[in-house]
């Protein structure tokens, strides 16, 4: 199975790792490969030699060897008195539980996973164009820029009520989206409009693309909106404070 995450415009596309304890069932027996084509009898001997034991087999060419030791459920089978292949099996075709592995082939297969998992997650953090400088003190905080990143990115709503890694990571995905999209140029007629808030008195960045005229449509707080004193403009924001919440157009 493949997974895509979506960067920017592009597909960065991951095979996804799936890791079982132990090995998985119909793959060839490496150590074992030394039995292949050779007569039936022989092979059998020297399964018992190598701490196999026969369970069971079906009469028509297949027979079923577990292996204490290893923990291990094989399958060979037979045509014309030779042998033609040697493969793993699940242990419940051994008459075993799958709990009859062994606990270190678990720990590892439990390990590559979650290595996987970080890789896969570290080069997802990565694909954010996340400044190093400045990663969340917290899991909270790196979720948050990542909230942002994505809201910014896919051009969606902005959260007012977020805090600054929130806003970050707004401002880096709207960066992002607008380098991916620069080719479209800018329009110059009835701009996006952005809501910008200042809850309780503090000053809050909105993301917004501030070339050009930018002036307030619609305010929605009691309190003034003065440019330059409540509100005012950055490369990449539009900034409020002192209570200034109001719609703001680029023209």
């Amino acid at each position: 199975m493949k997974r895509c995450l979506q960067n920017a415009g592009r597909s960065l596309c991951l095979a996804a790792i799936v890791v079982t304890a132990g090995a998985a069932a119909q793959d060839p027996v490496t150590d074992l490969a030394d039995l292949d084509y050779q007569d039936t009898a022989w092979g059998r001997s020297e399964l018992i030699k190598r701490g196999y034991h026969q369970r069971s087999h079906d009469g028509g060419g297949y027979e079923y060897w577990w292996n204490s030791a290893r923990k291990r459920c094989i399958v060979m089978r037979s045509e014309g008195g030779k042998v033609a292949s040697v493969v793993t099996s699940p242990a419940s075709d051994c008459g075993q539980s799958e709990s009859s592995k062994s606990s270190g082939d678990n720990a590892a297969a439990v390990a590559i996973g979650a290595a996987a998992i970080l890789g896969i997650a570290a080069m997802a953090h990565k694909s954010h164009h996340h400044d190093e400088r400045s990663h969340g003190a917290d899991s909270n905080s790196e979720a948050e820029f990542e909230r942002g990143y994505r809201d910014g990115l896919y051009n969606q709503s902005y959260n007012t009520y977020s805090g600054n890694s929130y806003q970050q990571g707004y401002a880096s995905g709207s960066r992002d989206r607008d380098s991916q999209t620069s080719y479209r140029g800018y329009s110059h007629g009835s701009g996006t409009q952005v809501t910008c808030e200042s809850i309780g008195n503090q000053r809050v960045e909105c993301p917004m693309d501030t070339r050009g005229n930018v002036r307030v449509v619609r305010q929605l707080s009691h309190s003034p909106c003065n440019e330059g004193v409540s509100w005012g403009l950055s490369r990449h924001t539009v900034w409020v404070e002192r209570g200034c919440r109001a719609v703001f157009q680029k023209n």
